[in-house]
């Protein structure tokens, strides 16, 4: 796996494989906005992509936090400081990271939850505040045409949210949606606080005009998405 090295996925959006979670870059007039930060010990390979793509770390102006899980949190305070940029997450999120309230265990299993424990709480990394809490339908400028929609994807954990990228018609997912061996799946059922509402999640997800997906954990759809999705799931 080639850590660093920027994925093409549309005009103006990459990915740069970081350690536990990809980062999705995008971007802008403005600068660049990342969506996720990676897990501990991803900020080489975060800062290393960005120099690949001719962007310093002061040029990142935004990160997004598409869930609290630690892959995809663990470096966000070091990504934070060291390029001043602003981060902001779903209202629910941030009390998890926040210590406002316990941290929910990634694992549904309460054994496995129970021994990972003590593990999983040294992995995160967390800025001092969220300088934006995110809800369903918030809409934020990239630069003079491009813009991000948010879309509440409930499920994974009571926070997910997803990014609709305009106009390139890309939709980042995080964790709500898998792609195993060609095939799309929903989120992994052992670490998704609510699979049942996971589900309700894929279908307001195909309700968007969307033509590619990134994920987080595998490589992007970057035509035909929206279809793939709905012969996927074709009752959701």
């Amino acid at each position: 796996m080639n850590f660093g090295k920027p994925i093409y996925v549309a005009p103006g959006i990459y990915q740069i494989r970081a350690i536990g979670a990809r980062v999705t870059v995008l971007l802008g007039d403005y600068g660049a906005a990342l969506v996720d930060s990676g897990g501990p010990g991803s900020f080489g390979a975060i800062a290393s992509g960005l120099k690949s793509l001719g962007l310093s770390l002061g040029q990142v102006r935004w990160i997004f936090l598409t869930h609290y899980h630690p892959d995809h949190s663990g470096n966000l305070g070091r990504l934070a400081q060291e390029t001043g940029a602003r981060v902001a997450m779903h209202k629910e999120e941030w009390p998890q990271l926040s210590g406002e309230r316990l941290a929910t265990s990634p694992f549904r299993n309460a054994v496995i939850a129970g021994l990972t424990d003590p593990i999983v709480r040294r992995m995160y990394d967390n800025p001092p505040n969220a300088d934006m809490l995110l809800e369903d339908g918030d809409e934020l400028d990239l630069d003079s045409q491009g813009k991000l929609q948010v879309v509440h994807t409930p499920g994974h954990t009571l926070g997910s949210i997803s990014l609709f990228a305009l106009p390139q018609k890309v939709l980042i997912v995080g964790d709500a949606l898998q792609y195993r061996f060609g095939r799309i799946a929903p989120p992994a059922a052992g670490v998704t606080q609510d699979p049942a509402q996971a589900m309700q999640s894929v279908g307001k997800l195909m309700a968007l005009d969307f033509e590619a997906i990134c994920f987080s954990h595998f490589p992007p759809i970057r035509n035909g998405a929206r279809e793939a999705l709905r012969r996927r799931f074709p009752e959701a």
